[in-house]
């Protein structure tokens, strides 16, 4: 009778272990399934943000595509030198030092260099003068426009009529990263008249199409 109690009470007192066993081990997952769902919940709203993002970014391209304006076509630059040259050497790259519009900031005044930001056809033109009390023994200034290192235009002032001055344009197809700069291919004198302000001198370009 003694082992058959003793028996009875070691049931009930395992159902119990198993019954708080059990229940532990529900509130354990219920507690899992709520951090699941507050992931998924917010694995959800970075989607909804991301697809914001991207829908943004897909009506800006149409945008550009279709020929509206964007900022990153804006390439324009003007610049003067500010004061004459002399002692010029040959293939000496001359520096425009004063900028009136730099829009993309692809010219450097410090360098005198123009570098492309985006690749397409772009215009260039550039104007150069010449005074023959300036240099001696006198020569002509011929100078031209450089790519990369390679001359493609040229142009002359000839110093024959005491002052003069020369220039050209040129239209160039660029990839993106080229140099760009004007160079002198002979002479050994520039011109520009900071007294009276009269900076003839002058370097300017711009994007025509991307």
């Amino acid at each position: 009778m003694l082992f058959l109690c003793i028996f009875i009470i070691s049931v009930q007192l395992c159902h119990g272990i198993l019954d708080e066993m059990t229940c532990s081990d529900v509130g354990a997952v219920k507690l899992r399934l709520e951090e699941e769902k507050e992931k998924r919940l917010l694995l959800q709203n970075d989607v909804e943000i991301l697809m914001l993002k991207v829908g943004n970014l897909e009506r800006k391209l149409k945008k550009d595509a279709d020929g509206s304006p964007s900022r990153s076509r804006n390439v324009a630059f003007t610049a003067y030198r500010g004061t004459s040259l002399t002692n010029i050497k040959e293939d000496q790259k001359l520096v425009f030092d004063k900028v009136v519009t730099n829009e993309g900031n692809g010219y450097s005044a410090i360098t005198g260099t123009f570098t492309a930001p985006i690749s397409g056809i772009y215009f260039f033109t550039w104007m150069t003068s010449h005074l023959k009390t300036l240099v001696s023994p006198e020569t002509n200034l011929v100078t031209g426009i450089v790519v990369n290192g390679e001359y493609k235009v040229h142009a002359a002032a000839v110093i024959a009529h005491g002052f003069n001055m020369g220039g050209n344009s040129a239209v160039l197809l660029l990839n993106a990263a080229d140099f760009v700069w004007i160079g002198v291919s002979k002479g050994n004198g520039l011109f520009s008249d900071s007294g009276s302000r009269w900076y003839y001198p002058t370097f300017a370009g711009f994007l025509v199409q991307p």
